[in-house]
C-alpha cells in the first residue's frame, strides 16, 4: 500500500472513529440513548468506573470515549497534515501517527480485557471502537512498509 493509500484509509477510518466515539461520549453525556443491539452488556460496560476517566478519580469527570474521540480527531487531523506538509515534515507526522495509533491500540487492548476479565460483558460500540483502531495502525503500518520497499538499494 503507497503511503498515500495508507493516508487516505487513515483518514476515513479515524472518521469512523470519530462517529463510534462521539456517539458513545453522547450516550455516556445522557444526551442519546445507548443502543446495544447485536451483544448485550454495553450498559454493564458503560456503569463501569473505567467508563469514566479510565477509573481515575480525578478524571471520573469525563467520558472514557471522549478521549476516544480526541485520538480519532487528532488522527484525521494529522491526515490532513501529511497532505499539506512537505516531504520531511510528511515522515515526521506520520511518526506521530503511528506512535498515537500505538497507544491507541494499548489503551483499547487493556479496554477490552477489562470486558473480558474484570466486567464480563461487552460493548459492541466498545469493540467496534477497538476494531477501528487496530486497522488504523494496520494502515500506518502498511504505508510504511510499502515506504520502506520502496527505497533504493544501498551502493
Amino acid at each position: 500500500m503507497t503511503p498515500q493509500t495508507s493516508n487516505r484509509l487513515v483518514f476515513i477510518l479515524a472518521l469512523a472513529g470519530v462517529g463510534v466515539a462521539g456517539y458513545l461520549t453522547l450516550a455516556h453525556l445522557n444526551v442519546v440513548d445507548l443502543g446495544c443491539t447485536a451483544l448485550r452488556g454495553c450498559e454493564e460496560v458503560a456503569q463501569h468506573p473505567t467508563a469514566r476517566g479510565f477509573g481515575i478519580p480525578w478524571l471520573r469527570a469525563i467520558p472514557t470515549a471522549a478521549f476516544g474521540l480526541a485520538a480519532f480527531g487528532l488522527q484525521a487531523a494529522l491526515c490532513i497534515g501529511r497532505i499539506l506538509a512537505g516531504a520531511s515534515s510528511a515522515a515526521r507526522i506520520r511518526t506521530v501517527q503511528v506512535a498515537l495509533a500505538t497507544a491507541s491500540v494499548a489503551v483499547s487492548a487493556w479496554l477490552t480485557y477489562l470486558e473480558a476479565f474484570v466486567i464480563h460483558a461487552w460493548c459492541q460500540w466498545c469493540i467496534a471502537s477497538a476494531i477501528i483502531t487496530v486497522l488504523v495502525l494496520s494502515a500506518l503500518l502498511a504505508g510504511s512498509r510499502c515506504r520502506a520497499n520502496l527505497s533504493p538499494e544501498p551502493k
